[in-house]
């Protein structure tokens, strides 16, 4: 309550007990001291509900932050348990260091942490989703592994619908960074890595334009095949998809848009991590695709 209702209050209390003695022929002198009497009881209180009201919002206040401070320390100790503390504490200092004045850059920095936190939780639910073409998921999976990269290319050199790659992909800059980080992976951590290039029968039967697309992957230590569409088996060609599979445990899927015209080249509409229990069907098809496929 505000301090002049406060005074009106008491002032309205006081005024009627005024009155009210007077009434009854009350001397002067008890007129006055009842007056000031119940004003002073009225805003006495007056002032202890508003500190009662002041102190349970302060508890109120005290129990959330200690709440705050509960979840925060249990948090950390889960942090610090886990073997992403160093990382986890870094990320932590440097985003509170951002500058919170500058508005682009403190939105850009939520926007990256929100998209953090969504992979991180998409990784625990089993899969996480990436809208259109991504570099950055495929690069560092690359990077990260340290047994095996078994990954099939769906390949057209004539585009087909459905075929994303048209043997270009390997010469743009996502596909030598690729490649560069293939021959690191070989080389420095002794990764064994497959690649099943499924093509079209038609680009199947270029044998030199085959020779090519392969020549760059054997250089760097990577084991290739082909299989042509037609030695597929048929319960798999309408489900086909390009899928690389790092380390058993993670397996990175591209889908394709589709398009109306013949001339159109589709675009690759989603990215997905999978890392539960749909990675097994993954292995195994692979490992079908792989042992119907042929040396180049």
């Amino acid at each position: 309550m505000k301090v002049r209702e406060k005074i009106m209050v008491t002032a309205i209390a006081g005024g009627l007990t005024y009155l009210l003695t007077n009434a009854t022929g009350q001397p002067e002198i008890w007129q006055l001291t009842m007056s000031v009497f119940v004003g002073g009881i009225v805003l006495v209180v007056q002032v202890l509900i508003d500190f009662d009201v002041a102190l349970s919002r302060f508890s109120e206040s005290v129990d959330r932050r200690f709440a705050q401070i509960n979840d925060a320390t249990s948090l950390f100790s889960r942090v610090e348990r886990s073997r992403f503390a160093d990382e986890m504490d870094r990320l932590v200092r440097q985003a509170a260091n951002i500058d919170a004045d500058d508005v682009v850059l403190r939105r850009f920095a939520n926007y990256e942490i929100g998209r953090l936190s969504q992979l991180f939780e998409g990784l625990r639910n089993g899969w996480a989703f990436y809208e259109g073409e991504d570099r950055d998921w495929l690069l560092d999976l690359t990077e990260c592994a340290y047994e095996s990269i078994d990954a099939t290319s769906l390949t057209s050199f004539e585009a087909p619908k459905g075929y994303v790659d048209e043997g270009q992909f390997w010469l743009s800059d996502l596909g030598q960074r690729y490649l560069a980080r293939q021959r690191r992976a070989v080389n420095e951590r002794g990764v064994r890595i497959r690649r099943l290039f499924l093509l079209d029968d038609f680009s199947a039967q270029d044998e030199e334009r085959v020779k090519e697309l392969v020549k760059p992957h054997k250089a760097i230590g990577v084991q290739t095949r082909i299989l042509r569409q037609s030695e597929m088996d048929f319960l798999i060609q309408p489900d086909l998809y390009d899928f690389i599979v790092f380390d058993g445990r993670v397996s990175y899927e591209l889908r394709a848009a589709s398009t109306l015209g013949p001339d159109a080249r589709p675009l690759i509409a989603s990215v997905t991590l999978v890392v539960d229990a749909r990675i097994a069907n993954r292995k195994e098809r692979f490992e079908a695709l792989w042992k119907d496929a042929k040396d180049v």
